[in-house]
């Protein structure tokens, strides 16, 4: 007799066939449709919309397992809708992608958005939790299959004067190092005797 057991909540959550809601009862949809000033006040859905394999403070928060990243790596489907959650978020913060071509090849870049000027407000400033949460998703993204996007957006934050003059020297170390260090190396833990995510270190 055979049993089956359903794929863990974070591929449900980012499957649009099954949209199944987080810990809060809330679909990947109606987070990315709530309007800027909810998405600032609201501090417990970033740990599900962009997951890590870390543990969070927060004791419902998913956690990628090799299982998940998997499926992501397999599935476009789950990279569309994360890239769809990563789009939502920097109309947040006054960005946008823009597509530029070098040689016959497309490449994805972050810019200015027409909104940033309002938007960066909310984070353009020497201290803020959203520059915790751009280390999240930056790192979200690497872990999950969309690299590009990672270092697009990292390229726009370590590249734009006004983010750079304003924002600490500490978040923009955390920044490069979600982007840049090993996947299985989390941005907060230092390289002397850094052990991080095991099942990570093959990849």
């Amino acid at each position: 007799m055979s049993t089956s057991t359903e794929p863990p909540l974070l591929i449900r959550f980012f499957d649009p066939a099954t949209a199944s809601p987080d810990a809060r009862n809330r679909s990947l949809a109606t987070i990315l449709a709530w309007p800027d000033s909810q998405l600032e006040s609201s501090h417990d859905y970033i740990q599900t919309v962009f997951p890590l394999p870390e543990e969070s403070m927060f004791s419902f928060a998913p956690i990628v397992t090799r299982e998940v990243r998997s499926a992501f790596l397999a599935q476009p489907e789950l990279r569309s809708s994360l890239r769809s959650a990563l789009e939502r978020m920097l109309t947040f913060y006054g960005l946008q992608f823009s597509n530029a071509s070098a040689n016959g090849t497309e490449t994805v870049t972050v810019t200015r958005g027409p909104n940033f000027k309002t938007a960066s407000r909310n984070w353009v400033t020497r201290f803020d939790h959203n520059h915790l949460r751009m280390t999240r998703i930056l790192r979200s993204l690497r872990v999950l299959g969309l690299p590009e996007e990672a270092v697009a957006l990292h390229d726009f934050l370590s590249t734009d004067e006004e983010v750079t003059d304003a924002v600490s020297p500490r978040s923009q170390m955390y920044w490069r190092r979600a982007t840049e260090r090993g996947l299985h190396l989390p941005p907060d833990e230092e390289d002397d005797g850094a052990e991080g995510i095991a099942w990570l270190r093959e990849n």
